[in-house]
């Protein structure tokens, strides 16, 4: 790796500092039903960058920030009285490329949510790891790629041990709000325990589209009716 100066090094651990800032404040954004101040304030604005954004989850990845509203925003299950959530971030990594341009960062979310299920109120335990690719605009470092690897999810106050190891989409309540993105896939899946994508970000030197949490990235992609087990 490059030989920084004390300059650089400063700014690099000044860019670090303001890519943690940006994933918690829309964390907080998100538990307030701020959503759409979240896109507007933290997210990409500028060309190509917004028609490459990506957000995903197990079930594939909403591409471009007018598919990303149009989930975020109108697919919005909160709101409503009792409604609520809290996607906390926890043991954040962050890796910003040698060539200061971008930056990878890693969590782990222990959460939880209250959201309506088939007309009643129910609580939702789960577990995720989260990930996001940053990139530098004119303004600062803007989230550009964001994944959501859901773990593991319950319904509080029922047995783990008995719900089924691979609950049907259409019974998974998330599985449900995320529902039909730009690139419908299984793009995560810890039915085997830990699933190796998106990987812990390391040491680079710039953006490459086959790593970070994009979905060229993802070995499914190529072969998106592929199964992710």
């Amino acid at each position: 790796m490059k030989q920084f100066s004390e300059e650089e090094r400063i700014r690099r651990v000044w860019d670090k500092e303001q890519a943690k800032s940006v994933i918690c404040k829309n964390m907080y954004y998100m538990a307030a039903n701020e959503r759409k101040k979240a896109l507007d304030s933290l997210w990409v604005k500028e060309e190509p960058h917004c028609k490459t954004a990506s957000y995903g989850k197990n079930w594939g990845y909403y591409v471009g920030m007018d598919e990303i509203r149009r989930y975020y925003l109108d697919g919005n299950p909160f709101g409503e009285k009792g409604t609520m959530n809290c996607h906390p971030v926890a043991t954040i990594r962050v890796e910003e490329a040698e060539d200061g341009k971008t930056i990878r960062c890693q969590w782990y979310n222990a959460s939880y949510e209250s959201r309506f299920i088939n007309g009643s109120l129910a609580g939702l335990w789960i577990t995720e790891k989260g990930n996001a690719d940053l990139i530098r605009e004119a303004d600062g470092f803007r989230i550009w790629h964001y994944f959501i690897g859901v773990d593991m999810q319950l319904e509080a106050g029922t047995p783990y041990a008995a719900q089924p190891v691979d609950l049907p989409d259409e019974e998974n309540p998330v599985a449900v709000e995320f529902g039909s993105p730009t690139f419908k896939m299984k793009a995560y899946n810890t039915r085997y325990n830990y699933y190796p994508y998106p990987s812990i970000p390391e040491p680079y030197l710039s953006y490459d589209p086959a790593q970070g949490c994009g979905p060229e990235a993802n070995p499914n992609y190529k072969n998106r009716k592929g199964d992710a087990s």
